[in-house]
Order: structure tokens, then C-alpha cells, then sequence
């Protein structure tokens, strides 16, 4: 997949290449390949342009092949539940509305027994 024209890789592609690059994309790498997205050919052709590379135009070609990361998936995505579109239970709120009906009565009768001892 090409990359967007505002990728880093195509604006900034005379830069040199750093490590905390280097070892991102190594990383992001050795899980597309742990996570069998990316074949033992495909894997080892990328490595060796990663540590071939002095300039991140010369990762281009690794960074359009790489398949997208599957660790920037979303906190509440990998919490699961249930599959889209069912329903889950219901909750009930009786609990709740017991607290709150607990919480007036309270109050009215501190209320009254302010007004008592004020008249």
C-alpha cells in the first residue's frame, strides 16, 4: 500500500535513520512475522533493508509492504464482548432506584425534624 504523501518516510526521506527508528521498525516487523503476517522471505528481504538503510526514503519500500500494526488496536476493542451487533443483557435498576428513594425519605425526615425543632 503506498504511503500518504505526508508520511515522514516520503517529506523527510534525506534524513538518516536513527536507532529508536531502526529498532520500531524491527519490532513492528519481527510481530507481523510472529503473528504469521508477513512469510520467512518477505520477513528476512525487509530486515535486510531496515540495517541496510541510512535514510528514511530507504525504508520506503519496507514501510509500504509492512502490514499494519495489530498492537494500536484500541483499550476498549480488546476488552471484547460480544460480537457486534448482539444485544447484551440488561441491568437491572431497581438497586439504583432504591438508593435514590432511600436517599429522599432521608432527607424529608431530617427536613421535618429541622422544621419541628425550628417551629
Amino acid at each position: 500500500m503506498p504511503l500518504p504523501p505526508s508520511s515522514k518516510y516520503l517529506q523527510r526521506s534525506a534524513d538518516l535513520v536513527d536507532e529508536t527508528e531502526r529498532a520500531s521498525i524491527t519490532q513492528r516487523l519481527n510481530d507481523a512475522f510472529a503473528d504469521g503476517r508477513l512469510t520467512h522471505d518477505e520477513y528476512a528481504a525487509a530486515m535486510d533493508i531496515v540495517y541496510d538503510a541510512r535514510t528514511l526514503g530507504d525504508l520506503v519500500p519496507v514501510m509500504e509492504k509492512l502490514p499494519a500494526a495489530a498492537t494500536n488496536v484500541p483499550a476498549i476493542v480488546e476488552q471484547g464482548g460480544p460480537p457486534a451487533g448482539e444485544l447484551t443483557q440488561s441491568r437491572s435498576l431497581v438497586p439504583a432506584a432504591v438508593m435514590v428513594g432511600a436517599v429522599g425519605v432521608s432527607l424529608l425526615a431530617a427536613l421535618a425534624i429541622l422544621l419541628i425543632l425550628i417551629f
